[in-house]
């Protein structure tokens, strides 16, 4: 199976953005700054969720406007995958990979969060250029 793309925005983070290999009308979104209330319906499974994903999403600046459907999808999909197993019954194969799928996008699994930066400071200059150089008075 061939892996998803990269959003343009996690490309030029990273540093591997070539703008001849760039989609020509990729959607911007503005950012999310204030984080609303959840919507009502979620139960408390779904507004604990919202309450402690949301804000850090936003922190990691991977959280735009549009996103908050996916979001308010998640936790409502997670607060059924809650009630299901306090009822004592399995949750469906269906139900269980579109979780972990919406898990993915947001950069929540441990495989995923390797993909997605919050753009941070890298550092300068290049961390090879002493390689095979002796460095110093020696």
């Amino acid at each position: 199976m061939a892996r998803k793309p990269l959003p343009t925005g996690n490309k030029v983070i990273k540093g591997t953005f070539q703008n001849c290999r760039a989609p020509a009308d990729v959607p911007e979104f503005e950012p999310v700054d204030v984080f609303p209330d959840p919507p009502i319906i979620l139960n408390p499974d779904g507004i604990d969720m919202w309450n402690k994903v949301g804000p850090q999403l936003i922190a990691a600046k991977v959280l735009q406007t549009a996103d908050l459907y996916m979001l308010e999808q998640m936790c409502y999909s997670w607060q059924r995958f809650r009630q299901t197993a306090r009822a004592g019954s399995d949750i469906t194969a269906a139900e269980n990979n579109a979780l972990r799928g919406m898990f993915a996008e947001f950069g929540m699994t441990p495989a995923s969060r390797t993909k997605v930066s919050t753009g941070g400071e890298k550092p300068a200059g290049n961390k090879f250029a002493s390689n095979g150089k002796r460095v110093g008075n020696q």
